[in-house]
């Protein structure tokens, strides 16, 4: 089966597509076809690893240590990992906001990239005290979340960065505790 990002990347050509257009087309590529489990299967779309890199983006299965407190959780996070920390990482899992809202937030991050054009070796140049001063970007607060790597339960998905703009508008969130939507709501309450 052909890479559904890189059907995506062929039908964008050379030209910059607005992020609309991205969530239209992945809603259409989506619609029945995409399931967590399918898209850890599909090496194409990225390579399974078992470390992370700093600014780049990965999805995995993860159960968290305090999901019995926890409101709400996501199993399956897309996040960016920004920091390690003692037994794991902090990250921003762009799963807890809406979708235009993910799209802001990663336009803002892709303007400190390591080279301009996305390619494989591309990473996001991220810290605190970025995130701190990303005043115009308030929601990421809601999104940026501490992961232990003893509950990740899958390797790593390295997404293509060529794929960002495509893999955040993928409808593969699994929250627990709540819907989607009462997440977005609850994230919207604190931007």
């Amino acid at each position: 089966m052909p890479n559904p990002f890189e059907q995506l990347r062929a039908k964008a050509g050379d030209g910059e597509k607005s992020m609309s257009w991205y969530m239209k087309n992945v809603s259409r590529l989506a619609k029945g076809a995409t399931s967590a489990n399918s898209l850890m299967r599909k090496e194409e779309i990225g390579e399974l690893t078992t470390t992370l890199d700093i600014g780049a983006m990965y999805l995995y299965f993860y159960d968290p240590k305090y999901k019995d407190v926890l409101p709400f959780y996501d199993t399956f996070p897309l996040v960016l990992p920004f920091e390690k920390a003692k037994g794991g990482f902090y990250g921003i899992n762009l799963h807890y906001v809406p979708y235009l809202a993910r799209a802001k937030i990663l336009g803002t991050l892709l303007e400190y990239t390591t080279n301009e054009k996305l390619t494989s070796d591309t990473k996001i140049k991220m810290s605190w005290s970025l995130l701190k001063n990303l005043s115009n970007v308030s929601a990421i607060k809601p999104c940026i979340k501490r992961y232990l790597t003893a509950h990740v339960n899958s390797s790593f998905m390295k997404i293509n960065p060529e794929d960002w703009k495509a893999a955040i508008f993928l409808p593969v969130e699994q929250f627990k505790k709540a819907t989607k939507n009462e997440v977005f709501a609850d994230s919207r309450s604190k931007f």
